[in-house]
């Protein structure tokens, strides 16, 4: 089940607003750049981190890991955001465990009070299968950003990756609730809806999240779940026209 696209760690913003985009074009509002007080980083560094983050948001992740490493050479214990940036940047490159020590970095930095490096490492667990991990870092998270639509979405994939399928519904709903850019919301309904014997949701799911989604980062996903629900209620169309309603 894909439920997480290859971009999702991308959309884990590097500062903490009240919610966070999973499947948005990227902007400056994604990977902000800082000041030198914002960050009580030297100058070099804060230049350095900005670069990086430049690179980052134009899709060159390569091109911006040593922006972000002399940053952190330069003020290794000044602020969290460069690890947060690297990690981004690893996990693009497919360096999962580069990208999970420095989400770790980010979190202790932060004393647990960066939201975005607790989603992405929350992720990673999610993606190892490591589901109970998973669920209690999100949970903290929440507790640090409890309006983010983001953070129900990554405790929605967990729920229903451990088997509770309702909570991941009532979840799912929250997310898209909370912000209605959490659009990857609505494939997770749809294997919900899939998994609940329900083909008229899903095609109702699939077809929002189509209309919704700037990206379709899990459209392969979103069609395959398509296409198995109308063979699933083409045999019950039939069957139903096949014994019409009786009239009195």
């Amino acid at each position: 089940m894909k439920l997480v696209s290859c971009f999702f760690l991308l959309a884990v913003n590097t500062f903490l607003y009240p919610s966070f985009s999973l499947a948005q074009s990227y902007s400056s509002r994604d990977f902000a750049t800082v000041s030198v007080g914002e960050l009580a980083m030297p100058g070099k560094a804060v230049k350095a981190f900005n670069k990086g983050t430049a690179l980052l948001v134009k899709g060159d992740a390569q091109g911006s890991l040593p922006y972000f490493q002399t940053a952190i050479d330069l003020a290794p214990n000044a602020s969290y955001r460069p690890y947060h940036n690297l990690a981004l940047a690893h996990y693009r490159l497919g360096h999962v465990d580069a990208a999970e020590e420095n989400f770790q970095k980010s979190i202790d930095l932060s004393k647990g009070n960066f939201a975005p490096s607790m989603f992405g490492l929350s992720m990673i667990l999610y993606r190892r299968a490591e589901f109970v991990q998973a669920e209690s870092l999100v949970q903290r998270a929440m507790l640090v950003a409890p309006g983010s639509g983001l953070g129900k979405y990554c405790l929605g994939l967990i729920q229903y990756s451990l088997g509770r399928v309702a909570e991941a519904e009532r979840t799912a709903l929250s997310a898209i609730q909370l912000d209605a850019s959490e659009t990857d919301a609505y494939v997770l309904l749809a294997h919900v809806h899939e998994r609940l014997h329900n083909p008229s949701a899903v095609i109702a799911d699939v077809q929002k999240y189509l209309k919704l989604s700037p990206n379709h980062d899990l459209q392969s996903d979103a069609l395959a779940l398509l296409q198995r629900a109308q063979q699933n209620i083409a045999p019950l169309s039939a069957s139903l026209s096949e014994h019409p309603k009786v009239q009195n």
